[in-house]
Parts: structure tokens; C-alpha cells; sequence
């Protein structure tokens, strides 16, 4: 299990989903990166795959300067204070796509440690994968571009932590 914080801030989720993955990442971002903007530290986020049960993952562009630059993401941001982690994911996927988040499955939880060479940021990302509500996104103030994908594109950030969610959830659901 992760730290006695993640563990009392993510209770819900362990509640729910049982034992996921923990896996530890150290990035380096931009002095201007989002983490740094954030009073709550250690900070929690939620995201990850939405798809529409035919193998297609819904994916965004946010508005440059908002995120990780020009790479395609998954819907998703920070936690509010009091918020579950689940309540969370579909409050950003909403906000940011404009379609409710159906079944979604805790996959892992990543313990970040974020630097722009001279602060450090540290935070919890929970992974997650769920079905969508709609075809139709609307993104939101945010988001300069929203589409559905058949395949993982080259250009999502963090790709390599998507594949078996995409390959275990994501495919199996075409019919």
C-alpha cells in the first residue's frame, strides 16, 4: 500500500476497487507546470481512459500552457478537498468532456514526485478506465480539442501506462 496519506485520502477507493498497483514516477516539468500552481501538496488527481464500449478511447488537447503542452491526454484533473477519488474522476471527465464516466475501474495509483530542477511537487494520480455516457463530447474552457481514437496515438503523454488498461478494458469491449 502506498503512505499512511494515500491511504486515508484514497480510503474510497481501496474500499471499492480492493488492491491496485503503486508505482512510484519522477518527472521533470516546465517552472510554469500546473503542479506548482496547486496550494494542496501532496496533491490528488483522477483520470484516465474513457471509452465508448466499441474499442474507440475519447482523448484531449488542453488550451497550450494548461497542461502537457501539445500531447494528446486523458480527461481528468485534481481532486477538490472532500472529494472521493471516483466523485472526482467524474466531476473533471464532465468538466472537461461533458460526458458522464459509467463502471469505472480503479486500475493503479501513481506517487508522483514532480521537479522543474529547482522545487519538487509531490502527488497521487488514480488511474482509471470507464465507459462513456455519450459519443457526443463537449469540451469544455480547457480543452481546444476532443476525439475519439481507435488505437493509442504515438503523441498521448504517459502512453506506455495506458497500453494493458487499453488492451485488457478497452478492447475487449468491441463487439
Amino acid at each position: 500500500m502506498c503512505p499512511g496519506i494515500c491511504k486515508d485520502r484514497l480510503a474510497d477507493a481501496f474500499d471499492r476497487f480492493g488492491r491496485v498497483p503503486i508505482e512510484k514516477r519522477k518527472l521533470v516539468v516546465p517552472p510554469d507546470h500546473s503542479a506548482f500552481r496547486a496550494a494542496e501538496d501532496p496533491f490528488w488527481s483522477a483520470g484516465g481512459l474513457v471509452h465508448d464500449g466499441r474499442g474507440r478511447v475519447l482523448l484531449i488537447r488542453h488550451v497550450l500552457g494548461a497542461g502537457w503542452g501539445d500531447a494528446w491526454v486523458t480527461p481528468g484533473g485534481r481532486l477538490e478537498e472532500g472529494e472521493t477519488t471516483v466523485d472526482g474522476l467524474r466531476r473533471e471527465v464532465r468538466e472537461e468532456v461533458g460526458v458522464d464516466v459509467l463502471e469505472p475501474v480503479l486500475t493503479r495509483i501513481l506517487q508522483q514526485t514532480l521537479s522543474d530542477g529547482s522545487r519538487v511537487r509531490h502527488g497521487y494520480f488514480a488511474q482509471f478506465v470507464g465507459r462513456a455516457s455519450s459519443v457526443e463530447p463537449r469540451p469544455g474552457p480547457d480543452v481546444r480539442e476532443a476525439r475519439w481514437f481507435e488505437s493509442l496515438p504515438p503523441d498521448l503523454a504517459f502512453r506506455d501506462d495506458y497500453v494493458a488498461d487499453f488492451e485488457q478494458f478497452v478492447r475487449p469491449a468491441t463487439f
